[in-house]
């Protein structure tokens, strides 16, 4: 927001230089980005009038002109070619200087001896918009007659110094030059004089029978009132309007579009002209239907959206709500009756429009900050005002429509609470000084307790807490003290969580695995793939159609990662990831999803860091092996079990797969992909597993169990037996395990056979029972009946035979 310190001073009795005033600003809160003056740096500039020109005698390119400054006639040898009698430039007298650094001297020019300087808007560094069509390329030729002699830094308001402000979007009220100047004068306690419409809420004209006003949409639309005028006469408008919009960054264009951006900057309400005689029927606020088009002011053909929020009459979209004019309804130098529309747009619809079209304006800048809905009418107030100034228009009618309007506010303030949270006591007395200087009504309803009353166009101010915002600002942040923070001192450390993660990373590191972070945002049919669809978050607004919805799987990432690699020949692939998946609690989603930490991995390709097999290939065994290193390190047991899951079945090897159970609790997977699926990922035989984290770190311990080694020898022995294929080994040794006894130390899987000796549909086992007693060398007959118990056992419940 750019604002003309001029302009700030018709508000209030400033005498401060535009630094001072900045510096205020600031402290109060509002930033300042930086200030310019608009004087570049010339003086001794005057408005001329050429009462004579004729061609050089010495020079064919050259004239020689006559000017009248006011008090005297200079002549002026020129090069211009723009230039005409009677035309009014701007001159630099003799002892001028020019932002270049130019000083102005008398001077000969091929015999002729030339007393100043005729000026260009680029030798003077301004807008070229302050001169007629003439001007571009030459010497600035000013419309109509301005004074002569006067300094044309004064004509064209450029005595002027510009606070430019850097507003966040919790103040979109300072966008209006009145709320800026309502936040100065709480500043400076010193109440503006603002004009008599940004105060009143209601109109006084004749009601207009048409056009009829509909809003079809009020949820994106709440407002919608117009200003009616008839007998417009179009113009250039006034120089100290124009100059005020230069100053704002706005170029002037006529009397009419003057007055809407005027009061826009003014008011801080968007408005818009419409040439009445061009509309056809009702207006109509509605959403555009899809592939309407409508050429906007820029003369663009833009093509509309569903959902975009359009200005429609009976034959179309005339208007891109909240954001720019059609060029069909446009106001020209022909237009005889205009409509004023001020409404108020939702801002997120605004901006969404605005974004799809790549079309920004200081409109929509305005909705999408956020437009106080009670300021339509007051605007058109102002509009009115300043077309009976102007001459510009006679107002006839007055029309609107209204959906809703939010109730005015009311804020509770608690002074003991007030100097709580600021640190330092408040009184009573600087309390109402605030509350006065803001111009909030209040009331003190019980004793220390006041209920301030929030005009609309403050819509930052919710809660208490901005209300004591307001009290810190007003006083000055510099006022509260300067405190150390209280409360003893903590050594820093990391949680038991924290440190098992660190525990686990530096493990798999160690093994020479890589840990990647993958996104998490992934693609859908992926994440529906592997993760839980019926849990899954999807966005709404995506950056890609790839990263559509929040990971209910680390996998979908790994392979995304090991695909890509694959890709460019890197072919061996060893990497894990530590991350968090996202499940949804319900749908619709009312609340939060639910964050659950995983560990997954994958090992594609052959490995060349092994002493022993430098090119041991990455299989279903090695990551078996890497499952049971992490197990061992966390002191629990994992147990591998077939798993019965279909979708799991679909997507891994069915017979190089396994489920993993803590216990009676289901921890994850692993597996080799499915071969249907490795020509999707063009990879080959790649491994993954996935491993519930928290219920991983929930299990683990960090007590280690020491035992010493016996004295006495152990008994070993091989059993062999033949079962369905359907019959888990990993059952058979948990039972076996189970009958051994304390006297059996361990049992390993040696042999998996299947062939000629074994009935088709099964497959022998063959087991190693170790046998061995801290106490005492044990006995073969001992070993051998706990042996057949064993095998008896089995046999029952397992329909196992004994493969002798």
């Amino acid at each position: 927001m750019k604002v003309s310190l001029n302009w700030l001073r018709q508000y209030l009795d400033l005498e401060d230089s535009a630094e001072t005033i900045a510096q205020i600003l600031t402290s109060g809160g509002i930033e300042v980005e930086r200030i310019e003056n608009l004087n570049k740096g010339f003086s001794k500039v005057v408005i001329g009038e050429i009462t004579g020109l004729q061609k050089h005698p010495n020079a064919e390119k050259l004239q020689i002109c006559k000017v009248n400054v006011g008090e005297e006639e200079l002549v002026i040898v020129t090069g211009a070619d723009n230039i005409r009698l009677d035309d009014r430039i701007p001159v630099a007298l003799c002892g001028a200087r020019l932002p270049e650094g130019l000083k102005i001297k008398p001077a000969k020019l091929r015999g002729v001896e030339s007393f100043g300087m005729l000026c260009s808007e680029k030798e003077l560094g301004i807008d070229s918009s302050a001169g007629t069509e003439r001007s571009k390329g030459g010497i600035l030729i000013l419309p109509g007659k301005p004074p002569l002699g006067m300094d044309i830094g004064e004509y064209l308001g450029l005595n002027d110094w510009v606070i430019e402000l850097e507003l966040y979007p919790n103040r979109p009220d300072c966008l209006a030059m009145v709320n800026v100047a309502r936040e100065l004068g709480t500043l400076v306690r010193q109440k503006p004089k603002l004009p008599v419409w940004a105060d009143l809420q209601g109109p006084s004209w004749e009601p207009a029978e048409s056009p009829q006003i509909l809003i079809e949409n009020p949820e994106l639309s709440w407002r919608y009132s117009a200003l009616l005028v008839e007998d417009v006469c179009i113009e250039p408008s006034p120089v100290w309007m124009q100059n005020r919009l230069r100053a704002a960054g706005v170029r002037p264009i006529n009397n009419i579009v003057d007055i809407t951006n005027y009061c826009m900057l003014e008011m801080g309400q968007p408005l818009h002209a419409f040439d009445l005689d061009k509309l056809n029927g009702q207006i109509r606020v509605r959403t555009a239907r899809q592939g309407e088009k409508l050429v906007s002011l820029d003369g663009v053909d833009r093509v509309l959206e569903s959902g975009m929020l359009v200005i429609a009459d009976d034959k179309g979209p005339v208007a891109i709500a909240g954001v720019m004019g059609g060029l069909d309804t446009e106001v020209t130098e022909g237009t005889t009756r205009v409509l004023f529309e001020s409404a108020h747009f939702l801002g997120a619809s605004v901006r969404r429009t605005s974004r799809r079209l790549g079309l920004r304006s200081e409109s929509s800048n305005r909705f999408e900050k956020g437009v106080n809905p009670y300021g339509t009418v007051p605007t058109l107030g102002r509009v009115a005002e300043l077309l009976k100034e102007l001459k510009a228009g006679r107002v006839v009618g007055f029309t609107e429509k209204v959906c809703h309007l939010p109730q005015q506010l009311e804020v509770k303030l608690n002074l003991e609470k007030t100097s709580r949270v600021l640190g330092f006591e408040i009184k009573k007395e600087e309390m109402c000084d605030v509350l006065a200087a803001l111009d909030f009504p209040y009331e003190e309803v019980q004793k220390n307790q006041f209920a301030v009353k929030i005009p609309s166009y403050r819509q930052d101010i919710k809660i208490e807490e901005d209300m004591i915002e307001e009290v810190a600002r007003i006083i000055g942040y510099d006022q509260i003290p300067t405190t150390l923070p209280g409360g003893s001192l903590t050594q820093g450390h990391k949680n038991p969580a924290q440190l098992f993660r660190r525990k686990i990373r530096h493990l798999l590191v160690g093994l020479g695995i890589n840990e990647v972070l993958t996104y998490s945002f992934v693609k859908k049919e992926q994440d529906f793939k592997w993760g839980k669809q019926s849990k899954s978050v999807s966005l709404l607004n995506p950056l890609r159609e790839e990263t559509g919805v929040m990971r209910t799987s680390l996998l979908p990432g790994l392979l995304e990662v090991a695909a890509r690699n694959t890709a460019r020949r890197n072919l061996d692939c060893l990497i894990f990831e530590i991350g968090h998946v996202y499940l949804a609690k319900d749908h619709p989603i009312k609340e939060l999803p639910h964050e659950i930490a995983k560990i997954a991995g994958l090992a594609v390709g052959t490995t060349s860091r092994h002493w022993l097999n430098p090119q041991m290939e990455y299989d279903f065994y090695y990551v078996k092996g890497l499952l049971d290193t992490i197990a061992e390190h966390c002191a629990i047991r994992f147990r591998y079990q077939r798993t019965d899951d279909e979708k799991l079945r679909s997507l891994l090897h069915p017979g190089r797969s396994a489920e993993i159970f803590i216990g009676e609790v289901k921890a994850g997977f692993f597996g080799e992909l499915h071969p249907l699926l490795e020509a999707e990922w063009g990879m080959e035989r790649p491994v993954v597993f996935e491993l519930d984290f928290d219920l991983l770190a929930g299990h683990s311990s960090e007590n280690i169990i020491g035992r010493s080694y016996t004295r006495f020898p152990a008994i070993q022995r091989d059993l062999a037996v033949v079962v369905q294929d359907k019959v888990s080994a990993e059952e058979i040794k948990s039972r076996i395990l189970q009958l051994g006894g304390e006297l059996l130390h361990k049992v390993e899987i040696f042999d998996v056979y299947k062939g000629n000796q074994v009935p088709a549909g099964h497959k022998s086992l063959a087991f190693s029972l170790k046998y061995l007693s801290p106490e005492r060398t044990l006995t073969d007959d001992e070993v051998s009946s706990l042996n057949i118990v064993i095998l008896e056992a089995i046999q029952k419940e397992f329909g196992a035979e004994w493969r002798k």
